[in-house]
């Protein structure tokens, strides 16, 4: 799996989507992602006083939860608008944020950093394994790296949820499309491969689990489009969108009621050294 690298970019990797995102995946989706970011770096041990590289940071969730740990914060984003939220979001903090594409040269010295965290970042990059050894490089010696991914998708709540709406409404399930890049490394041990392919060494895969958090069932329902992909999906639904949104909403309320509703997801976190 190692050196995977997509025909085409798919809609979670055109960094130029993301940018009329940041306000929805805030809102939407971080809270889910701040849970796996928080295990990361409980992993990754104490980081009062480490200087930590946050890759493909997003709006900053992450990145303020670091700093609030004592940890001097480098948060890289190839998107703008993330990177301008960031900076909203973290004036006064120990947080230097930058607009980076993480397919690039990292813009730091080597042996800059104590330790790094991609939380659902670097494993979406076409070849994620140039962005690896970037991150190899600017760690020092012994530094570690957390990097956190999907496993066992049949268990991601939102994603089975919005399956069977969608069969519901069209009498068929969605018709099978190209692994989501998100979705190429659920195996530990692929994860596990993916970590030394970028020159770590001693990784242990963790499995945990969190819950995407939303006001209601409704609220939920009407801001499924908190990601470029999500976009994709649901206009891919053409005129049966509203039809599929209703009937998600609908069996959430079945399940949770008209209030705060919670939905379960399972990622892993893969946790390497930079010998």
């Amino acid at each position: 799996m190692p050196g995977s690298v997509l025909a085409t970019l798919q809609p979670d990797q055109d960094v130029a989507r993301w940018d009329q995102h940041a306000a929805a995946y805030e809102a939407v989706f971080e809270s889910l992602t701040d849970s796996f970011a928080a295990q990361a770096m409980d992993l990754l041990g104490p980081l009062g006083g480490a200087r930590l590289l946050d890759l493909a940071a997003g709006a900053g969730g992450a990145a303020l939860q670091a700093a609030a740990r004592g940890a001097h914060v480098t948060a890289f984003d190839a998107s703008a608008a993330m990177v301008m939220r960031l900076r909203e979001r973290s004036a006064g903090l120990a947080i230097e944020a930058q607009q980076v594409d993480a397919r690039l040269a990292l813009p730091r010295p080597d042996a800059a950093f104590d330790a790094a965290l991609s939380c659902f970042g670097v494993v979406i990059l076409p070849d994620p394994i140039p962005a690896l050894r970037e991150l190899h490089r600017v760690l020092r010696p012994g530094g570690r790296l957390a990097v956190v991914t999907w496993t066992e998708p049949g268990r991601y709540e939102l994603a089975a949820r919005l399956r069977a709406a969608v069969e519901r409404v069209r009498g068929a399930p969605p018709p099978p499309g190209p692994v989501p890049a998100q979705l190429r490394y659920t195996d530990p041990n692929a994860l596990a491969e993916l970590l030394r392919a970028g020159g770590f060494e001693d990784a242990s895969i963790t499995r945990v689990e969190a819950k995407l958090r939303a006001a209601s069932a409704r609220v939920l329902a009407s801001a499924l489009d908190f990601a470029p992909g999500m976009t994709a999906l649901l206009a891919g639904l053409g005129g049966d969108q509203g039809a599929v949104e209703a009937i998600f909403a609908e069996a959430l309320e079945a399940d949770q009621g008209t209030g705060p509703v919670a939905l379960g997801a399972v990622a892993q976190i893969g946790v390497a050294i930079r010998v």
